[in-house]
């Protein structure tokens, strides 16, 4: 549930890639919410094609509980900023780019991320994807 403070000024929230400001009038007595209480979950890909595994689950605990297999593999997960009024931008970086790419790298508000995973030739790899400010690890099987 997300924290809620009562205020007549710009309320900002900032915690490490994730930088939240909402943009009311500095008179206003509408409640400020807090936005780094932000859910990430695996999502839903816009263009039809079939649900990502682990779908609804918050991402980090899926792939910290999960070993990909050593194919290709695409996730896409959602930022769900709950706060109306609020302006969030996010960034999204992956430690090594060669086994996890994301796309985009950066936005605001309410947003989807697309993980891909290319196929490993090699041996079993993880590497730490931060989105929004939450990191993980993400290892997948080697051949």
């Amino acid at each position: 549930m997300p924290t809620i403070r009562y205020g007549f000024s710009v309320g900002v929230v900032a915690a490490a890639l994730l930088t939240a400001a909402c943009n009311l009038p500095p008179t206003s007595p509408t409640p400020i919410v807090a936005c780094s209480d932000t859910v990430i979950t695996i999502g839903v890909f816009s263009n039809g094609a079939p649900a990502s595994p682990g779908q609804g689950m918050v991402w980090t605990s899926h792939f910290e509980a999960t070993v990909l297999a050593a194919q290709p593999s695409v996730y896409v997960v959602d930022i769900n900023f709950a706060p109306a009024g609020c302006l969030a931008t996010w960034t999204a970086v992956s430690a090594d780019t060669s086994a996890v790419q994301l796309s985009p790298a950066s936005g605001s508000s309410r947003s989807q991320v697309e993980l891909f995973m290319p196929a490993n030739t090699g041996a079993q790899r993880s590497t730490l994807v931060t989105i929004a400010g939450q990191t993980t690890s993400i290892t997948q099987r080697g051949r």
